[in-house]
């Protein structure tokens, strides 16, 4: 399978710290009308209704510009269809020593770790009010799921690296397949609290969201750590196509190859 830009360089810039990550939420009026901020993830089948397209559309601009709430696939739809590649991402990104280049440390997902990643989703977004679609879209570009993800090593020694699930700003790394099932949930469910809410050495989705009001300000902040409000493709030292992925993402897109370098 072909997972073009699914890994990405995680937040570049200057990491703030988080106090009590697990208690963060959106608090944004805007956000809750951009679609952003969410007080419903218990519905599943949020969304057009269908499963959207897995084709890549070039989006320019700022925010306002890129695919609105009316137009995101509903949850249950978005992780149906990347269940399959949640189960090959280990392998995809290649498995071996993470200091040696490798992409993941160990073998996944299996179904069970799966599973336990839409708990995880589940609860962190009824806690953090997140929309759950952004957690997923945000989970499979930064890591296309695989639970045994190596960390990204950042380039300025006076910040974090960016481990788990979405990369976080120092947060943790999975537990391992030879954990218990218990352990590895709590595992699993802290490396989305990380990526979602933030931790004591930066900034999560929550953070963004809060003072942006949208997603794809939101996630320009989460990779960049500053946003371009009238470029949201100007990675500023990070990734440029971040913003687009996430917004196909958001529409469908999965499988075909990345047109960013068309746009």
């Amino acid at each position: 399978m072909l997972f073009t830009a699914a890994i990405q360089l995680a937040m570049a810039g200057s990491a703030l710290a988080v106090s009590n990550p697990s208690g963060q939420k959106v608090t944004s009026s805007s956000a809750f009308s951009s679609g952003a901020g969410n007080n419903n993830n218990a519905n599943i089948y949020d969304g057009t209704g269908n499963a959207g397209s897995d084709t890549y559309r070039c989006y320019y601009g700022g925010w306002e510009s890129f695919p609105p709430v009316s137009e995101w696939i509903e949850f249950d739809a978005m992780w149906n269809y990347s269940k399959n590649a949640m189960a090959e991402s280990c392998a995809d990104l290649g498995i071996g020593s993470c200091s040696n280049g490798a992409g993941a440390f160990g073998a996944g997902n299996s179904g069970e770790q799966t599973g336990l990643i839409w708990n995880a989703i589940q609860q962190v977004a009824q806690t953090s009010l997140v929309d759950h679609r952004f957690i997923l879209a945000t989970i499979l570009q930064e890591s296309i799921g695989c639970v045994n993800v190596c960390p990204t090593n950042n380039p300025d020694p006076s910040q974090p690296d960016n481990p788990g699930l979405m990369q976080s700003d120092g947060g943790v790394t999975f537990v391992g397949n030879s954990a218990s099932n218990s352990a590895q949930q709590s595992s699993i469910t802290q490396m989305v609290i990380d990526g979602t809410q933030g931790t004591a050495l930066g900034d999560g989705l929550v953070q963004c969201i809060n003072q942006y009001g949208n997603i794809y300000e939101a996630a320009r902040c989460y990779n960049s750590g500053s946003v371009n409000a009238g470029n949201l493709n100007d990675g500023q030292g990070a990734t440029a196509s971040y913003v687009n992925d996430i917004a196909n993402r958001m529409t469908g897109w999965l499988y075909s190859n990345s047109k960013f370098n068309q746009c």
